[in-house]
């Protein structure tokens, strides 16, 4: 184009005045305008505007400025690939030139600067565009489908510019035809050098414009994504929550990628986890975790806007035809290789309008496409919006840290169920540490009791004993009386050691039950006559009311048991009553028979009752004392009943309140 050095201080003023009012602003569509307003301000044409390419080779005009209504508005229009050719293109990126075309003459002018001009006739294709040396590339008659494409549009001359990122790879300079500047004219007229110079030095500095505002957006982009992490990481890194809340995660997730729903899926320990946002198909979780993996396992992240175009949704896609879902985004939650879960996103279907220039039937002669210029409507339906690469990166982004917030809640499970089962363990060592330092004790002293329970009537027996040897009695009476109290002191010291090796032979698992079906009245019977001589003694009522005729039990254990119930009756009764009752209980399940020692005794206080059933306890130290016994009568009993298949509990009111052993046995004749 030449060096601005050799230009006017009036075209460089020109020109720096038309570049800083392009370049005020960072917001592309106003520098768009700006632009084009200028342009056509000063080439004094009917329309600029500027046509900008997308990803397909489409076209559509982003911004124009007109001067009255000679010239059709193009404003927002959109223009098939065909209308400028891939070989078209492709010439623009090769020689960035310059096109100047006189319709009336039909004649095409390209220009490079430095270069002169040549001419060619026939059509070319990209390869061959990409082939040919330039020299024969830069001048060209005008094509007859060119020519009426500008008539039908009612142009009788232009100029177009090209606008070419760098910033963006495309060819292998690494330039993109990022668009182009076009002037339009409805009457003939000729561009002289001085306007291609300014307009190509404006486009120029479009150029860098374009780049700015781009990466201004980007800057932004980027920013919101940022802040849009740090708000959910946040989240996730909350000291104050004890674990991340991964169903408030989510929901953060899709309102950031402006979704309609979201899942999140996981694995531990062979177990599917899920959460979901929104109204997605109900599957499982096992089922989410599959699908979601044949996703990322094509891409990741996995992206499309219509998912019946997409195979691997065939076999779900009836689960999705009960929501308006069409776009989804799939990524795996991965950390150090290992996939920990998957995070998908959905978007709804949107019905999408698009303004085309012309009806579209396609020319013959090239791969044009144009017959008018008449506006149609295109409605696009069953498509969601497109995934954008800041859509993917900020999933992407969230996928890490959403990984690494798995990892850290699974390794603190871990380490918290850990510290519990230790801290599990070491009760237990203390609990059985002080049960151990309990038992000792009480054996400690149940030997020591039973050391003292067995010297007193073994020396006894041997007292009496040696008297009877010696001859120490006057009459038959005494001698008598020697002889009953060396058999009270036996019948006393077998009574402990049965009760000693009854304890030993429970702990060692060699007691046994033997159930019989036997008469329960007169069992009762025959053990009330037992105990009748001491009521009658002592003057203690004895009494029974059984309302039950048979029952299906061990007797030998159950006699025991009462006849040790009915001891420590009358052991701890100085007046009153004592009575045996026996009634079925129809309303408990499985059906059970109650025995009921009430005595009106000394009672029991309530913060003893529990530890009575312990082995070589009694309610008080003076007991022993006072009525004697090893404390082992309880013990035993529970044991037994427990093996009969029922339990025994004792009641009190308290202290000289009397007290009321109750046991329950299951009535096995009530069932039969």
């Amino acid at each position: 184009m030449g060096s601005k050095r050799h230009w006017s201080p009036t075209l460089v003023r020109l020109l720096t005045r038309i570049t800083t009012h392009i370049r005020e602003s960072l917001e592309l569509q106003t520098i768009l305008d700006t632009t084009v307003a200028e342009v056509r301000s000063f080439l004094k044409v009917d329309r600029v505007k500027i046509y900008k390419f997308d990803s397909d080779g489409n076209g559509q005009v982003v911004a124009e400025a007109r001067a009255g209504d000679r010239l059709a508005s193009l404003s927002g229009l959109h223009f098939p690939a065909g209308d400028i050719p891939p070989q078209a293109r492709e010439l623009f990126c090769k020689a960035r030139v310059r096109s100047i075309v006189n319709v009336d003459r039909q004649e095409l002018r390209l220009s490079e600067p430095g270069r002169g001009l040549s001419t060619a006739t026939e059509e070319l294709s990209v390869e061959e565009v990409r082939e040919q040396p330039l020299q024969q590339l830069l001048a060209r008659p005008v094509d007859s489908c060119h020519v009426e494409y500008l008539q039908l549009m009612g142009v009788q001359s232009s100029m177009v510019i090209p606008i070419i990122r760098s910033d963006i790879g495309g060819d292998a300079r690494g330039d993109r035809l990022w668009g182009l500047l076009i002037a339009h004219h409805a009457q003939p007229k000729s561009f002289s050098a001085i306007e291609q110079k300014i307009v190509g030095a404006i486009a120029e500095q479009l150029e860098i414009a374009i780049e700015q505002a781009s990466a201004f957006g980007e800057a932004q982009d980027r920013a919101r994504r940022e802040a849009t992490i740090n708000q959910i990481t946040t989240l996730l890194y909350s000291p104050a929550e004890s674990k991340p809340d991964l169903k408030r995660v989510l929901d953060k997730i899709v309102f950031a990628l402006q979704a309609c729903g979201g899942l999140l899926c996981w694995s531990e320990n062979g177990v599917s986890h899920c959460y979901s946002h929104g109204s997605i198909p109900q599957l499982t979780p096992q089922d989410w975790t599959k699908y979601c993996q044949t996703f990322t396992a094509i891409e990741q992240p996995f992206t499309t806007t219509d998912i019946y175009r997409v195979p691997q949704f065939d076999v779900i896609l009836p689960s999705f035809r009960k929501t308006d879902i069409c776009g989804a985004i799939f990524t795996p939650l991965q950390y150090a290789g290992e996939t920990l879960g998957e995070l998908a996103v959905f978007r709804p279907s949107l019905e999408t309008e698009r303004l085309w220039a012309g009806d579209c039937e396609s020319d013959t002669r090239q791969n044009r496409p144009r017959q008018s210029f008449e506006q149609w409507r295109e409605i696009v339906k069953g498509q969601a919006p497109q995934w954008t690469t800041g859509d993917r990166k900020l999933l992407t982004a969230l996928a890490g840290h959403l990984a690494i917030a798995l990892l850290q809640e699974r390794l603190y499970r871990r380490e918290r169920q850990q510290r519990i089962l230790v801290e599990m363990r070491n009760r237990e060592l203390d609990e059985a540490r002080r049960a151990a330092e309990q038992a000792n004790r009480l054996k400690s002293d149940f030997l020591a009791s039973t050391n003292h329970e067995l010297r007193t009537p073994l020396a006894s027996i041997l007292t009496y004993l040696k008297l009877l040897h010696e001859g120490f009695y006057n009459n038959e009476e005494e001698l008598k009386a020697y002889i009953d109290a060396a058999h009270l002191s036996a019948e006393n010291l077998t009574e402990i050691v049965n009760s000693v090796l009854d304890i030993a032979k429970i702990e060692a698992d060699r007691m046994t039950v033997e159930t019989t079906q036997f008469e329960l009245a007169s069992f009762l019977d025959r053990i009330r006559r037992i105990f009748q001589p001491e009521s009658n003694r002592r003057g203690i009522s004895l009494s029974v009311d059984c309302q039950l005729d048979r029952l299906y039990s061990d007797e030998n254990k159950l006699r025991q048991v009462l006849m040790n119930l009915l001891s420590n009756a009358f052991k701890f009764t100085e007046a009153g009553e004592i009575r045996i009752e026996v009634a079925r209980q129809p309303e408990s399940d499985p059906p059970m028979v109650r025995f009921s020692i009430v005595d009106t005794g000394l009672g029991i206080e309530v913060d003893r009752k529990e530890t009575l059933f312990e082995a070589f306890v009694q309610e008080d130290g003076s007991i022993r004392r006072r009525y004697g016994g090893t404390g082992l009568g309880l013990t035993i009993c529970k044991k037994f009943i427990e093996m009969m298949g029922g339990r025994i509990e004792i009641t009190s009111d308290g202290k000289n309140k009397g007290t009321t052993v109750s046991i329950w046995l299951p009535d096995g004749c009530g069932e039969n």
